[in-house]
């Protein structure tokens, strides 16, 4: 039995791949189009990141998954997410203020917010989800754990930041890791999409709305590690209540 699955387990590992790797491509060949001033680059994106999930959807006959996956009977999780982003941003700062290494003169608030601002932030956010937490997920999940995608996604989530020259993985390295396999970890959870892009979203709008003077510090900053430590905080959590669902066969 053991050998017979490990074929197949590799194959879901390669569908992981080639789909990230689909979406690099995405987004490289994106940056070489010429639009014109009023279609935002993140449109396009989406709507990529969209038909190559509809793609997964009709090659590997993901049907119920997408029923159950993205029903907008669950969209109130969507709110719950926002709330619970929200909250995971502004952990920080009121660890901040209340170890006094913040005061209240120290923080600013963008007054720039628009509704395209939040629309766009919102589609960035989608098309991210898109590609990590997509259907092709819910292939490999028939032969591989949730845990073991939570982990293997918050991997490769880390990894592809290494393509990014303005990031130091040695400091965000371990926000990035705990945020995609969190993340991820929750998508099969709670069964829904709407989750995830909600937490993405409360936690990415805030830190365009409020702003500290110690963005950069590395414990309290963007990313530091006060930050990464409560999403360390959480993944275990949801790591030992899923092996309890496991365990009792839902």
């Amino acid at each position: 039995m053991a050998r017979s699955a490990y074929p197949v387990k590799v194959k879901s590992y390669l569908v992981i791949i080639g789909h990230l790797t689909v979406g690099l491509t995405i987004l490289i060949a994106s940056q070489q189009l010429k639009l014109p001033s009023w279609l935002n680059i993140s449109i396009i994106v989406f709507i990529a990141f969209l038909l190559l999930n509809l793609t997964h959807l009709y090659i590997l006959k993901l049907d119920k998954e997408l029923r159950e996956y993205w029903s907008l009977r669950k969209i109130i999780f969507l709110l719950f997410g926002v709330i619970g982003g929200t909250l995971i941003a502004l952990s920080p700062t009121a660890i901040g203020v209340i170890t006094g290494r913040l005061n209240s003169s120290e923080f600013t608030f963008n007054s720039d917010i628009s509704i395209s601002s939040i629309g766009l932030t919102f589609l960035i956010i989608g098309w991210e989800e898109l590609w990590f937490r997509g259907l092709f997920l819910n292939y490999c999940h028939r032969q591989l754990s949730s845990i073991n995608l939570s982990l293997t996604i918050g991997l490769l989530f880390m990894l592809l930041h290494i393509l990014n020259p303005k990031i130091d993985l040695l400091k965000t390295g371990p926000t990035l890791f705990f945020a995609g396999a969190l993340l991820t970890i929750l998508y099969f959870y709670y069964k829904t999409i709407w989750l995830p892009i909600g937490l993405h979203f409360g936690n990415n709008f805030t830190g365009t709305v409020l702003k500290t003077s110690n963005e950069t510090d590395i414990l309290f900053g963007n990313e530091g590690y006060i930050g990464t430590l409560v999403l360390a905080g959480l993944f275990p959590l949801f790591f030992i209540k899923t092996k309890k669902l496991i365990a009792s066969g839902q």
